[in-house]
C-alpha cells in the first residue's frame, strides 16, 4: 500500500474519532462541539461536487417481488427483460439498496438483462425474522433472485459490491456446481472473505482492540431497542453524513454522493443494520473463495477504503488462480459513486468477456 494511502487512513480515522467526540460534547449541551460539526459540515457542502444535481435513485426496471425460502418478500427490478443471452446480477452493500448502482446502471444498459435487487432489511424488501440478518442467509437469498428473475439456460454473471460481494462469495461456496457453468463470471468491488473484526478505521491500536471487544455485546444491545433507536436516529442526520463521508468515502467525494448514501443508511431497517454488522464482524471466514476458481473473477479494491481495506481484495484475488485485481486510485468504500466510469468499464470489460465464452 502507498505510503499516501496509509496517512491518508491515519488522518481519517484521527478526524472520525474528533469528530465523534465533538459530536458528543454537542450532546452533552457543549457549544464548541456543536460548533466544530458544523464547521465540517460547511466544509463537506462546499466541497466541489461533480455529480450534484445528479438525480441518484430515479432509474427503475420492471419491479418483480421475490420470495425468499422463509417467505420473506424481496424487491428486485429487472433492465432489458428481452434478453435471454446473458443476465447480471447485481448486489449491493451494506446499509445501502439497489440504487447504489446508479453509475452502472446506466452505464450498463444494453450489455444483457440486469438484474437489481434489495437485500432483506434494506430498500423496498421486507425485514423477516431477527434470526435473517446473517451472513449465511445472504447467499439463499441471492440463489431465490437468480431463481425469478433469470430464464432457465441464461447464463449469468454476479456482482456484488462489500456485503454483496460476500453473498456472491457464500452463493459460490454453497452451488459449486454451478460456478463456471451458469455462473460465467463474478466481479467484487471493495469486500471481505472475512477478518473484519480486524478493522481498525485508522484508530489507535489499543481503542480499535477494545472496540472490537465491546462491540459484539453492544450491537446486542442496541439491537435490542431496536425500535426506539428507529425513531430518534433521524435526528442526527448531519453527524451522520459526516462519519458517512469520512469512513465509507475517499477524500474528495462529491457531497451529492454522499448525501444519497446516508440517505440510504438512514432508510435501512434499525434490526438489518445492527444485525448484520455484528453477523459480518464476528464471521471470522466469510468465504473461503476457492470456488470462484471456475470463474472469470475480477477483484475491485480501492485505494483509500478503510472498511474494506485493499489487502482484503488482494487476499481474494490471490486465493483465485484466474482472479484480477484492479485498485481504484483516491477511491474509499464507495468506489462505484465516487469513480463510476472507472468501475463500470471495469464491470463493462468483465461482462463482454462473459459474453464471449457464453
Amino acid at each position: 500500500m502507498g505510503r499516501a494511502a496509509a496517512t491518508s487512513r491515519v488522518t481519517a480515522g484521527r478526524a472520525l474519532g474528533g469528530l465523534l467526540a465533538a459530536t458528543a460534547l454537542g450532546a452533552a449541551g457543549a457549544g464548541a462541539g456543536l460548533v466544530a460539526q458544523r464547521r465540517a459540515m460547511r466544509r463537506l457542502q462546499l466541497r466541489p461536487d461533480p455529480f450534484a444535481g445528479e438525480p441518484f435513485g430515479s432509474l427503475r426496471g420492471r419491479p418483480l417481488p421475490v420470495r425468499a425460502d422463509d417467505g420473506t418478500r424481496l424487491y428486485a427490478e429487472i433492465d432489458g427483460e428481452d434478453r435471454t443471452d446473458l443476465a447480471v446480477v447485481f448486489c449491493h452493500g451494506w446499509t445501502l439498496t439497489q440504487d447504489s448502482w446508479h453509475f452502472q446502471r446506466k452505464a450498463l444498459r444494453g450489455l444483457g438483462r440486469l438484474v437489481f435487487w434489495d437485500h432483506r432489511g434494506h430498500g423496498r424488501s421486507d425485514g423477516g425474522a431477527r434470526d435473517g440478518y446473517a451472513v449465511p442467509r445472504l447467499a439463499r437469498d441471492l440463489g431465490a433472485v437468480i431463481e425469478a428473475t433469470v430464464p432457465a439456460g441464461t447464463p449469468v454473471v454476479l456482482v456484488g459490491h462489500s456485503m454483496g460481494g460476500m453473498t456472491v462469495m457464500r452463493y459460490a461456496d454453497e452451488n459449486p456446481e454451478l460456478v463456471g457453468g451458469k455462473i460465467l463470471a463474478t466481479g467484487l468491488l471493495c469486500t471481505s472473505s472475512g477478518g473484519l473484526g480486524e478493522i481498525t478505521l485508522g484508530m489507535p491500536a489499543l481503542i480499535a482492540r477494545t472496540t472490537h471487544r465491546l462491540m459484539p455485546a453492544a450491537l446486542g444491545a442496541l439491537g435490542a431497542g431496536s425500535g426506539v433507536v428507529e425513531r430518534v436516529r433521524h435526528l442526527g442526520r448531519d453527524t451522520a453524513a459526516l462519519v458517512e463521508d469520512l469512513v465509507a468515502f475517499g477524500p474528495d467525494a462529491s457531497p451529492a454522493a454522499v448525501a444519497f448514501a446516508e440517505q440510504m443508511m438512514t432508510d435501512t431497517r434499525m434490526d438489518a443494520f445492527v444485525d448484520f454488522f455484528r453477523s459480518m464482524i464476528t464471521t471470522d471466514v466469510i468465504s473461503e473463495c476457492a470456488s470462484l476458481g471456475g470463474a472469470d473473477t475480477l477483484v475491485i479494491g480501492a485505494e483509500n477504503d478503510m472498511l474494506t481495506p485493499v489487502e482484503h481484495s488482494l487476499k481474494i484475488a490471490s486465493c483465485v488462480p484466474s482472479g484480477r485485481l484492479e485498485v481504484v486510485p483516491g477511491a474509499g468504500h464507495m468506489a462505484m459513486l465516487e469513480r463510476p466510469s472507472i468501475v463500470s468499464d471495469h464491470l463493462g470489460d468483465l461482462i463482454e468477456r462473459a459474453r464471449k465464452e457464453s
